[in-house]
């Protein structure tokens, strides 16, 4: 049976169709999942969430807008970073990991964590909508149209989000105040 008939069969509650979906590209989710992640039961989670979400929600998928393979991979992709953020125990082991390969000196290693530290306070006091348009523009390096996949808006409220998002970081105090003390206090 071809995927979008799956697809189409599961949006109208046929448990078969799910079973059939779920031998197919259980072992494809819990691969992307754990490609990001790295840790097998936050895999095995994110691969039962993203399961349970395109059950769901199998309504929502369009040919038209591309493969199921890639509308799957994109949804645990984005569930897997979800995870990821929530996780900080996960986040903290995965940049050691990062740092400990690159090992930059120590000055330099506590200069880009402040930094660090400060954009994501910034990002935090943004509006929802323009904290994830930005967050998948810049870390996840999504196009727009990407982004509007994702976050199943509009591509031209994705664009605004990013504008205006990119403007409000701009008048951040406390963004302003790092710019302007060249890292530190004056």
């Amino acid at each position: 049976m071809e995927d979008h008939l799956l697809i189409r069969q599961m949006a109208e509650n046929q448990k078969h169709a799910f079973d059939l979906f779920y031998e197919r590209y259980y072992r494809y989710i819990y691969q992307i999942a754990y490609k990001i992640i790295k840790n097998r039961v936050e895999a095995e989670d994110v691969c039962h969430d993203v399961l349970l979400e395109i059950y769901q929600k199998a309504n929502q998928y369009n040919p038209d807008r591309g493969s199921v393979k890639a509308w799957i991979a994109i949804r645990t992709r984005s569930r897997a970073l979800d995870r990821l953020r929530k996780k900080t125990e996960l986040l903290a082991n995965k940049m050691e990991d990062i740092l400990s390969k690159a090992s930059p000196a120590a000055d330099q290693y506590v200069i880009e964590n402040m930094e660090k530290q400060v954009l994501q306070r910034a990002l935090n006091c943004l509006p929802r909508e323009q904290q994830q348009a930005i967050y998948h523009m810049y870390f996840d390096q999504f196009t727009q149209k990407e982004i509007a996949i994702e976050l199943d808006r509009p591509l031209g409220s994705v664009k605004s989000s990013i504008r205006y998002g990119l403007q409000n970081l701009r008048k951040q105090k406390s963004l302003l105040k790092w710019i302007g003390s060249s890292g530190g206090d004056k």
